[in-house]
Order: structure tokens, then C-alpha cells, then sequence
């Protein structure tokens, strides 16, 4: 799925990151959501590579990337990446992120500003909005972010039983048209899920995310970065249904722009033309 892209195993504080490496120039930071891996990128990443140097990583835990520590937070995981780009030869960087991958953008903006040049974040709103406006319809369409946080291991026993249905499911009741998964993109997402140990980095993110995450956010969710960031998320999707995403992430990134995108929750293999154009234009920018 990535031709002329190169594979990388890179060992940093207390996790080894699994990455594709191509291209040539500016660099580019791509960074999956759940329950996916770095395979989601397959059809923006070539294109990208044309102009610049393009990383497209595996979170700690996710994919082929691995881990023994039990901090699954965002600041962890971006931690992880900063230290990726830096043992690649890149110590600034854009970042565009997916889901969980958008949220490491976000820590990571705040926490490493003189490595990240620009952010771009697909089809999320804030954790911290995310949890206060949890109501009986957000739970429904959300429900895993409870299900996956709760501990002594119920949500890996129950997924184990039939982790291929799981993330089938999962991709299914995201996605907002009928067949937007290649088939060997699919293949990596059901061999991860078939992984216990990738199961329960998922759960140990969402377990993060319920309450250290929020405790971080919290401590600084009036800072701002004044860098150039992209907004983007899908019309038929749960993010843009009752919120502006492009008001509330101008809170912490004022000069944030955006729109949604005629898809669901997975826009890079839904609407893959409209986001790489969008992407494109936004690193251009950032490159002049």
C-alpha cells in the first residue's frame, strides 16, 4: 500500500514506533486513529511523498508499534512521536491527525511547540468537549469510549471472543458510506485487532482518556498556539452534528481553518481526493 515508502522499527524512551518513511522534502507527521493503523493513510500518503518527506506511524500500542509502560495518555504518545521525528532527522515537523492520532496532534502542539510547524485534525473535537457534553445521544453514538475505559479487563475479554466482528463493527458504524475500506487496509486492521496486546493498548488509551487525559487538558485548555492548523470533519459524521468544530478549536488554535468533508468518520479512504487537495493546500501554505 505504500510503494517506495520504507519501514522503520525506532526505539525511543519506552516504546518502539513502527513507521513507513517516503518522499522528499517538508516533513510530514501522519498519525492514525482507532481502530486503525498507519495503513489508513495508504491513499494520501503517496501523494503527499511527492512533495514532502512523509512519516506515517503506528501509536504506541497500535499497529506494530509496542510498548511495556502502562501510560497510554496523549502526552505519552506524543512524546513518542516527537522523539520518532527527531531520530528520523527532523526536529520540526506538520502533523495531521486522525481520531486518537488528532488528539496526540493536539497534546503535542501544546506540549513540543518548537517541533510542530502546523497541525491538521480530522473529524475530532476536544476530549474535553467530547466528555462534557456526553448525553444519552452522544453515549449511543460514542459508546466506546466507556465500554473501552473500563478496567480488570472487561472490554479485552468480551473483544477477544470475536475481535474481527468488533472492529468490523466499529469501522461500520463510523463510517459514513457503504464500502470506504481497500481490502488490504482492512486486512491490517483486523490482523492488529486479532492481537491481545493491541486490544488492550486500546483500552488503556481510552482509560487514559477518561481520566488523566482530562486532568491534563484541563490544566491548560486556555493556552493557545499561534500556528497554522486545519479543521476538517465529515457532514455525515457525530462531530459537526451539534457543535462548530472549527469555533471551538480556534479556542486553542486561533488561526484555525477548515470545513467538513461529504463523509463520515473515516474521511481519508471516504472523500480521499477532497482531503489530500485540503491537506496539500494547507502544507503548501505552511511551506511558504
Amino acid at each position: 500500500m505504500f510503494p517506495d515508502f520504507s519501514a522503520h522499527d525506532v526505539t525511543v524512551a519506552d516504546a518502539t514506533i513502527h513507521a513507513r518513511t517516503g518522499g522528499d522534502g517538508p516533513p510530514v507527521l501522519l498519525l492514525h486513529g482507532f481502530p486503525q493503523t498507519h495503513a489508513m493513510w495508504h491513499l494520501l500518503a503517496p501523494v503527499l511523498a511527492e512533495e514532502f518527506t512523509v512519516v506515517a506511524a503506528d501509536l504506541r500500542g497500535y499497529g506494530r508499534s509496542r510498548t511495556g509502560s502502562e501510560d497510554h495518555t496523549f502526552r505519552a504518545m506524543a512524546a513518542d512521536q516527537v522523539q520518532l521525528m527527531r531520530a528520523l532527522g527532523h526536529d520540526r515537523f506538520s502533523v495531521v491527525g486522525h481520531d486518537r492520532g488528532a488528539r496526540t496532534a493536539h497534546r503535542m502542539a501544546l506540549d513540543a511547540p518548537g517541533a510542530v510547524a502546523s497541525v491538521a485534525l480530522l473529524d475530532i473535537l476536544p476530549t474535553l468537549e467530547v466528555w462534557r457534553s456526553m448525553d444519552a445521544w452522544l453515549a449511543q453514538q460514542y459508546y466506546h469510549w466507556a465500554f473501552l475505559a473500563q478496567g480488570e479487563g472487561l472490554p479485552q475479554t468480551l473483544i477477544g471472543h470475536d475481535p474481527v466482528y468488533f472492529v468490523r463493527r466499529t469501522l461500520q458504524g463510523l463510517s459514513g458510506t457503504q464500502v470506504p475500506f481497500a481490502p488490504a487496509a482492512l486486512a491490517a486492521y483486523e490482523d492488529a485487532a486479532r492481537d491481545p496486546a493491541v486490544v488492550d493498548a486500546w483500552c488503556r488509551d481510552y482509560r487514559a482518556a477518561a481520566g488523566p487525559d482530562v486532568e491534563i487538558d484541563e490544566a491548560d485548555e486556555h493556552e493557545q498556539r499561534d500556528l497554522p492548523a486545519l479543521v476538517l470533519w465529515g457532514s455525515r459524521g457525530r462531530v459537526g452534528a451539534r457543535e462548530d468544530p472549527l469555533a471551538l478549536w480556534r479556542r486553542q488554535f486561533p488561526q484555525a481553518t477548515g470545513h467538513a468533508v461529504d463523509a463520515g468518520h473515516f474521511l481519508a479512504e471516504e472523500r480521499p481526493q477532497q482531503v489530500t487537495a485540503a491537506v496539500l493546500a494547507h502544507l503548501r501554505a505552511v511551506r511558504t
